[in-house]
């Protein structure tokens, strides 16, 4: 593979999601599955979220692999006292979250508001992929999911709270939608993963260690606890996910999670979803109007180079399918060793560089 000054060898998206789906289906994986989920991954690269994409190909096959992911799974939806519930069957993330959303939009398509709740799932990775599409059918979406402990004030002992993240999406009329994805800590606990693979330091302000100090190492760091958002703001919002994601749904990722591993919800993810229908709460017109609206306000006083969030997203995703997508030589390094585990030579044709 040719690398460019930067480090980094791009590929082409079409045929990093053929290489994934593969990978996928070897570890019997069904193919429409394999695909969906390789989709979901490859598309999170195109919108610039290196930290949540193929760099989670190694853990699921891992997981997959062990068992502690179904490979098999067969997601079933309910909707009981107005609820819609979604069981994973321990199956991948990108394959329950993406049925979840499906069964919830066409819901919303007949009533105003849909709530949902998903339980025994794999890992879902960036949200914002699974709202996205919502947003794109004329749908806001929220999701946010319940993760093992991983998150802690400063001085603690260890870590107390799931980093447990949101996503949020909304149509634009006449433009992207916006997409809003956060974890509640300071970052998504994905940039130290990747800084331990590539083995860089982490800016102070990210992670504790075990005995509570900030720590710039990300493998102490792993060991430890990510910072919260704005402090005890962070914790806040945590404790909300908390609730609806985990409260509500009887979850058993803490149990989950001391089986397999501090930071492992194996097949255990539970998450919240709602999804609203504007055309059935204020009306299309109404609505896109004020959204214009207050966006027109926002980039006047926000300057030339206001984006609001989701934008940037989509002029990445154009930009690298044109380009290809960047991966790290650590990424690279990774990929192939999944090829080794499965047959599958990594060895892909790289892009024309930008």
């Amino acid at each position: 593979m040719n690398v460019n000054a930067a480090g980094t060898v791009h590929v082409a998206a079409p045929a990093l999601e053929d290489w994934v789906a593969a990978v996928f289906a070897r570890a019997r994986v069904p193919e429409v599955d394999a695909r969906q989920t390789a989709a979901v991954l490859v598309r999170t690269n195109l919108r610039g979220i290196d930290t949540h994409g193929v760099m989670r190909v190694m853990p699921y096959l891992e997981k997959l692999r062990s068992g502690e992911v179904n490979a098999a799974a067969h997601p079933r939806a309910e909707v009981r006292e107005g609820v819609l519930h979604v069981d994973g069957d321990r199956g991948l993330g990108q394959v329950v979250a993406s049925f979840a959303v499906e069964r919830a939009v066409e819901l919303a398509r007949s009533q105003p508001v849909v709530m949902g709740i998903i339980r025994n799932s794999g890992h879902l990775a960036a949200l914002g992929l699974f709202v996205l599409p919502a947003a794109e059918q004329g749908m806001i979406a929220v999701l946010c999911q319940e993760t093992p402990p991983l998150m802690a004030l400063e001085g603690a002992s260890g870590a107390a709270i799931g980093n447990n993240p949101i996503a949020f999406a909304a149509p634009v009329a006449e433009g992207q939608p916006l997409v809003f994805d956060m974890a509640t800590s300071i970052v998504a606990r994905g940039n130290v993963l990747q800084a331990a693979r590539d083995k860089t330091p982490i800016p102070e302000g990210w992670s504790i260690g075990p005995d509570g100090l900030p720590t710039t190492d990300p493998m102490v760091a792993l060991k430890g606890a990510m910072l919260p958002m704005a402090g005890h703001k962070g914790i806040g919002l945590a404790m909300m996910v908390q609730i609806l994601a985990g409260s509500l749904s009887a979850s058993r990722t803490a149990e989950s999670a001391a089986t397999f591993g501090a930071t492992s919800a194996a097949g255990n993810v539970s998450a919240f979803l709602l999804v609203i229908n504007p055309d059935r709460v204020v009306g299309r017109a109404a609505f896109d109007a004020h959204v214009a609206q207050w966006l027109t306000t926002y980039a006047t006083a926000s300057g030339e180079e206001a984006r609001y969030p989701g934008e940037r997203a989509s002029l990445c995703e154009v930009e690298r399918r044109r380009d290809g997508i960047p991966l790290s030589l650590g990424a690279v390094a990774e990929l192939r060793k999944v090829g080794e585990l499965v047959g599958l030579e990594f060895n892909l044709a790289p892009a024309a560089c930008p």
